[in-house]
């Protein structure tokens, strides 16, 4: 067996040298080889297209000239880089320095920050980010069972960016854990200004210019959630279109628009009137992100303080919420140095199709302070008046939290003890809640 293994080598063996002297056309490597040595010179070809051309013409085109560096000091003229690569190696001859090439150059660049993908290309931008939250909560009702629950509170995908002009901004996000809604956001954005943001149009569904902390992200909050007022008063994302703009730096920041008023993904209106916002906020020292704990303050502290309308006319609605609701609200804003202070203000009056009308008011506080840098504790407290008419029937809302920020809101955990009392029923309701934040 083994002679026979030796005699198998040996024949391979001489079969690959046979190749390799051949003087005719030869296969090295697995590529197309042929040289041709006329008037002292040595023409070397890698395809037979290119060897039937200098056999007819007696000309080799464009080709690499290697002076006195094949064969007994034979000039070398090689059809290409890898046909003179071929003679050398089948020659025994040490190889010729060039520069390496350079890698292809890709039609788009591509990075990753912060948890955000950049796809850039010459005419278009599309930034791929995902957010998760993972939420344990137990509850403690002052009637029934305390109950702990694991939940993926928020499962987002996002995709933003600009096409065609990077005036042209669109913005799309879904949410997975919401299976019966899952769309956010769908809208386009276009500045006629040409950068300057000073006249922008907004159109598809999207937060209404209304309530700070709801136009603050919810990835973005001190709390694990946004306040009992906030949620009452601002009712987050519908259809329809804005025209807006910062100008003077950014130091004015003005919202108005008409949209359903039925929230997100109403495919219709359902009744013959439209909700109305407008928003006007005034930022004396730069734009203050709506963004919660202070990342952005540096030697001057940040200030806004913003003034707002809504009406929402639901009279005749499918949905038998026959109201029309009116609010005016104000909120204020402060960054510096770690510190991070907001409130926030809201007053209704609902008109009744059917039914005595009346007012309602709420008012939200919270202040934080990352007392090292990575470490923030935040308090909180919120009452709404769901009726003025009503006496005692007050709701409030008090709570403390606690963040460790890895990556500022990228990468985050966060704690936080609430309760909420409600005079109407003389309950109190307690509620702890861990959350985990990764954005990816």
């Amino acid at each position: 067996m083994r002679k026979t293994a030796t005699l198998a080598a040996g024949l391979v063996a001489l079969a690959l040298l046979a190749g390799l002297a051949a003087p005719a056309e030869a296969q090295i490597m697995g590529l197309y080889y042929q040289e041709v040595e006329k008037d002292g010179r040595i023409y070397v070809f890698n395809t037979p297209e290119a060897l039937k051309a200098f056999e007819a013409s007696g000309e080799m085109g464009v080709s690499i000239t290697l002076i006195g560096r094949g064969v007994d000091g034979k000039t070398v003229v090689a059809q290409n880089e890898t046909a003179a690569d071929l003679y050398f190696f089948r020659h025994n001859l040490p190889g010729y320095d060039r520069k390496t090439p350079a890698p292809p150059k890709l039609p788009f660049d591509i990075s990753w920050k912060d948890g955000k993908t950049t796809i850039q290309t010459k005419s278009s931008q599309l930034v791929i980010s995902n957010r998760v939250q993972l939420r344990f909560t137990q509850t403690d009702p002052e009637v029934g069972d305390s109950v702990g629950s694991f939940r993926v509170r928020r499962g987002k995908t996002k995709f933003d960016g600009w096409i065609y002009s990077k005036d042209l901004t669109y913005e799309l996000q879904l949410n997975w854990p919401d299976t019966s809604n899952a769309l956010e956001d769908a809208n386009i954005n276009y500045d006629f200004t040409k950068g300057k943001k000073t006249f922008m149009v907004k159109a598809g569904q999207f937060k209404v210019p209304f309530g700070r902390q709801e136009l603050t992200s919810s990835g973005s909050q001190q709390f694990v959630d946004r306040s009992i007022v906030s949620n009452e008063f601002a009712k987050g994302r519908d259809l329809g279109l804005q025209l807006w703009g910062t100008p003077l730096g950014g130091k004015i920041d003005w919202r108005v628009g008409v949209f359903n008023g039925g929230g997100r993904n109403r495919t219709s209106n359902d009744n013959d009137a439209y909700q109305y916002n407008a928003r006007l906020t005034w930022q004396p020292f730069g734009d203050v992100k709506y963004s919660e704990t202070d990342f952005d303050s540096k030697e001057t502290p940040l200030f806004a303080i913003a003034a707002q309308y809504e009406s929402n006319d639901k009279f005749g609605t499918t949905t038998g919420v026959d109201t029309d609701r009116e609010i005016v609200g104000a909120d204020v804003v402060f960054k510096y140095k770690g510190i991070f202070a907001f409130a926030e203000y809201f007053d209704a009056a609902v008109d009744r199709e059917v039914g005595a009308s009346f007012d309602q008011e709420g008012l939200s506080a919270q202040v934080g302070y990352r007392f090292a840098k990575p470490f923030e504790v935040a308090l909180r407290y919120a009452a709404w008046d769901p009726s003025k008419s009503v006496a005692n029937n007050d709701r409030t809302e008090t709570g403390i939290a606690l963040g460790y920020y890895f990556n500022k809101h990228n990468n985050k955990i966060q704690a936080d003890f609430r309760q909420v009392e409600d005079d109407a029923t003389g309950r109190t309701d307690k509620e702890f809640r861990l959350q985990y934040q990764f954005i990816f």
